[in-house]
């Protein structure tokens, strides 16, 4: 259940999108091992992999590693663009009142799961160079809430 693997589409346009004349194409990556779904937005389809596993970081219990995929020719890293990690409710509560920085948001809970991105901290690619730009519009994309909440998350 480890490792990366290629992103699982299903859906294409939420109901609530339609009505609202908001329609977009949204890539969806259904994580089986988390029990959710993401729709991102349609610069991310074909540019990100999904790496799942394990994780304690804060308290959490596991971590989805969305990874920047670069076009082969760039000879570059893969890098992180955002993780999901999923935490108990008591594990969030200590986790989220820790001093220091922000560790994350809550996208969403349910049931004894609490799903909370944490967003790359900083572009790693060199400025100017066609993995930077493409990585800069990926991160903005996710960033820019049209409903308050970065991203759309579903749990299953």
């Amino acid at each position: 259940a480890c490792g990366e693997r290629p992103v699982t589409k299903k859906g294409d346009i939420p109901p609530a999108d339609v009505i609202a004349g908001a329609a977009q194409s949204f890539d969806r990556f259904e994580s089986a091992e988390g029990k959710f779904a993401v729709d991102f937005p349609p610069v991310w389809k074909g540019n990100y992999t999904g790496v799942a596993h394990a994780d304690t970081t804060y308290g959490s219990r596991f971590i989805l590693d969305f990874r920047f995929k670069p076009d082969p020719s760039w000879k570059i890293e893969s890098r992180t663009l955002l993780a999901i990690r999923i935490f108990t409710p008591d594990a969030w509560a200590k986790a989220s009142a820790r001093p220091g920085a922000e560790i994350g948001r809550k996208l969403k809970e349910r049931g004894n799961d609490v799903f909370v991105v944490s967003f790359a901290g900083g572009n790693p690619y060199k400025t100017g160079t066609p993995a930077a730009e493409l990585f800069d519009k990926m991160m903005l994309a996710v960033m820019q809430p049209g409903d308050g909440v970065p991203l759309r998350l579903t749990p299953r």
